[in-house]
């Protein structure tokens, strides 16, 4: 058995760390807190519909057995407008079945669908390599209010929306990663974003790295299971 996380490669949570350890990601220390294989296939800049669209998901699916559980993350990369993206990976907002044609940016003409719709089509395909998908909030960008960080984030929404529809976990890694970086405070939090508001240092990849782990604990998720000594020792309030 062996946890296959694409999180569609969203930048914050791709296996990478930074040259100079200036940026780091929670995907590269998940497996610190796992006792199974860990296959951490994310690439930055994706979204879900760019992930599936360059072949990297044929490529996840192909490395997929029975048995494997699929941990599907994702939304920095899929919000904005279809009809005048030119990175080719915004998709449409909601869950719906909707649909536009658009001009990518190489002149070939393509229908995009909801970030719904891209979820559900990555649902049926690991359920038919009989693994088991997971859908996961994405963590938040270093966006305050004042002393509130925001809370509320669509792609999030959206992702538990679907999992409801098709009975698939959603593991509320937002939520606890606003926690987290909220407890902290915006000046301290800001510390842990060395370059922007999304990419985190090393020590605030690990803050969302435990964080995933603590919603995990908190949901009760089949994969606490699969925790190891410090996945267990991460000891915060659901």
């Amino acid at each position: 058995m062996q946890l296959l996380l694409p999180f569609l490669a969203t930048s914050p949570s791709s296996s990478h760390l930074k040259s100079g350890l200036t940026i780091s990601s929670w995907g590269y220390y998940i497996p610190n807190y796992l006792s199974i294989s860990v296959s951490n296939l994310a690439r930055n800049g994706r979204s879900t519909r760019s992930f599936i669209n360059q072949g990297l998901w044929a490529s996840l699916l192909a490395s997929t057995n029975a048995g494997d559980y699929v941990i599907i993350e994702m939304g920095h990369n899929d919000d904005g407008d279809p009809t005048t993206d030119t990175a080719d990976r915004a998709t449409l907002p909601g869950i719906g079945n909707d649909s536009v044609v658009v001009t990518t940016s190489t002149g070939v003409s393509e229908t995009v669908y909801s970030f719904g719709w891209y979820l559900r089509k990555m649902i049926v395909d690991v359920r038919a390599k009989k693994a088991t998908p997971v859908l996961s909030g994405m963590v938040p960008r270093n966006y305050w209010s004042g002393n509130t960080l925001q809370s509320v984030w669509p792609f999030a929404v959206y992702a538990q929306e679907v999992a409801i529809q098709t009975s698939v976990e959603y593991v509320g890694h937002t939520k606890y990663s606003v926690d987290r970086w909220q407890a902290l405070g915006p000046t301290t939090a800001k510390t842990y974003y060395p370059n922007d508001n999304t990419h985190t240092s090393p020590a605030g990849a690990l803050i969302n790295a435990q964080a995933f782990v603590t919603a995990l604990k908190c949901a009760n998720s089949p994969l606490v299971a699969y925790l190891n000594s410090a996945g267990t020792a991460v000891n915060y309030s659901c």
